[in-house]
């Protein structure tokens, strides 16, 4: 937005989390970084728009690399400026044929992501916006590309980064702003919810209206979040 990256150090903590998690060689700061970005924004004339950035591992070696050496590529597209808040709540569903499983690389952000890719594609064969994503324990953690957030008698509630969920850099935010429990949600709680709303980086904040035959007539606490968060987009743009 403006030509910066907007909540940049949640982005930079990820990505240095995952290159050490993957033990890659990491020696770019975060504020190097963000000037190379704000830089590819302003070359491209990309005011407000996405900025997608890969780090990868490029030593040979097949599956046992010869050394950790990584590099990153970078691209950006245009897009909106800003944040919008949805007027009509989204409709979803839920996809179950394929589980998430629970390890030390179920949180991170990669380019293999085949789940949300099954996901996606069944949401568009059955006209859903979206679709939820089941873990190895039945427990309902994210949507194909959001993490989940639902609001029980006024407490916003959202899954464990332990229940194998990604570690949305929006979610980060939220967190930090607000009171959360994090804590497992089961498909029962998704349907006694007073309100169901999903976040992530480019979207910011969307509220959900329908989930399978759950109709959600509120959306109060998911424009309270919105609020927030356009409100910290002032300060740091």
């Amino acid at each position: 937005m403006n030509f910066k990256c907007f909540n940049f150090s949640y982005h930079f903590k990820r990505i240095e989390n995952s290159c050490n998690l993957f033990k890659f060689n990491f020696n770019i700061s975060e504020t190097h970084l963000n000037n190379l970005l704000d830089e590819l924004a302003k070359e491209n004339n990309v005011i407000g728009g996405r900025v997608r950035v890969v780090f990868f591992r490029d030593s040979g070696g097949k599956y046992l690399p010869l050394n950790n050496s990584s590099s990153f590529v970078a691209e950006i597209e245009a897009g909106e400026n800003s944040f919008s808040f949805n007027e009509n709540g989204l409709q979803i569903g839920l996809y179950n044929r394929i589980k998430k499983g629970i390890n030390s690389l179920s949180n991170c952000k990669s380019t293999s992501a085949p789940i949300s890719v099954f996901a996606s594609m069944y949401a568009k064969e059955n006209n859903f916006d979206d679709c939820l994503i089941v873990n190895s324990d039945n427990n309902i953690i994210q949507s194909t590309n959001s993490n989940l957030f639902i609001v029980r008698d006024n407490c916003i509630i959202t899954p464990p980064i332990l229940d194998a969920c990604v570690s949305g850099t929006m979610r980060s935010f939220i967190i930090q702003n607000f009171e959360v429990q994090e804590r497992s949600i089961t498909e029962h709680e998704i349907l006694v919810a007073d309100e169901l709303f999903l976040t992530n980086a480019i979207k910011g904040v969307r509220w959900v209206g329908k989930f399978l035959e759950k109709k959600y007539q509120s959306n109060k606490i998911a424009k309270l979040v919105f609020d927030k968060l356009i409100s910290e987009t002032y300060l740091q743009l």
